[in-house]
């Protein structure tokens, strides 16, 4: 898990969720010819977080961007072909199905989660691109995903520095840097 993911899977826990990163995705043969990658090793999901009280699973695409133009809307949408590749769960639909199949087949098959689960996309974004956000946001509400924006991760990492002391990095420097 790289460091953006750590914080995003804080900003998670925060909320109730339990977070695993990097989770590889089994996928056959076949389905890798379906989405158009046959030579493709396993999808991963940057994180999975599942919030128990909910039952709800999210699969989680994580993009910082904090040193570039930010996540842009032409690259949601699969406008613009190019930066569509870095978000082939919310731009692949058949990537989508597959990989969000095989995931609860195994988290089912696992005791991990439920049959009765709900599945939900998610993007944590560092930065988004200029004026993009609110027509992202909108994008996302009407297929019923969630935009975890800038300043919700931002708010979520200063609350840490009023917690009770926690050997963790993420609520470390969010003390060193409120206090």
């Amino acid at each position: 898990m790289d460091a953006f993911e750590s914080i995003v899977a804080t900003y998670f826990e925060e909320k109730g969720y339990w977070v695993r990163g990097s989770v590889k995705v089994i996928i056959s043969k076949e389905d890798k010819r379906k989405i158009g990658t046959h030579s493709m090793p396993r999808p991963e999901i940057d994180l999975v977080a599942f919030n128990p009280e909910n039952n709800e699973l999210l699969l989680v695409e994580v993009k910082s961007f904090l040193d570039s133009y930010g996540v842009k809307y032409s690259g949601i949408t699969g406008e613009n072909k190019k930066d569509a590749k870095r978000y082939k769960l919310f731009t692949n639909e058949e990537f989508r199905k597959i990989v969000t199949r095989e995931l609860k087949k195994n988290y089912i098959s696992n005791g991990l989660i439920k049959k009765d689960t709900k599945i939900k996309y998610c993007l944590a974004a560092g930065n988004i691109y200029s004026n993009d956000e609110s027509k992202i946001e909108l994008v996302f509400k009407k297929k019923g995903w969630l935009l975890v924006k800038p300043d919700d991760i931002k708010n979520t990492i200063r609350g840490l520095s009023e917690k009770g002391w926690e050997d963790n990095a993420v609520t470390i420097t969010a003390k060193l840097i409120m206090k």
